[in-house]
């Protein structure tokens, strides 16, 4: 599944946010990490988080390996929410 959603947080607290989440919510683990994306797996799936900034917004991409139920695309769309109350 793909998702996008646009805040006004900067591209680097979205990756620190989505580190805690993860760790607050899951027991999926950080497989790759880069500047500008962070992807965790684990038993329930995988998700990889990319960050870019324009127009003085951040934009958030993921991309899950499962549909929505109870898994890693759940975890992923309960996060972009929390990006959108800031």
């Amino acid at each position: 599944m793909r998702y996008i959603t646009i805040t006004e947080v900067s591209p680097e607290d979205v990756l620190d946010r989505a580190k805690k989440f993860f760790d607050e919510h899951s027991t999926l683990a950080i497989h790759e990490e880069d500047a500008s994306s962070i992807t965790f797996a684990g038993e329930i799936g995988l998700a990889r988080f990319s960050v870019d900034r324009h127009g003085g917004h951040t934009n958030v991409h993921v991309e899950t390996d499962r549909v929505v139920g109870l898994d890693v695309t759940d975890l992923s769309k309960r996060f972009l929410y929390t990006l959108r109350n800031h």
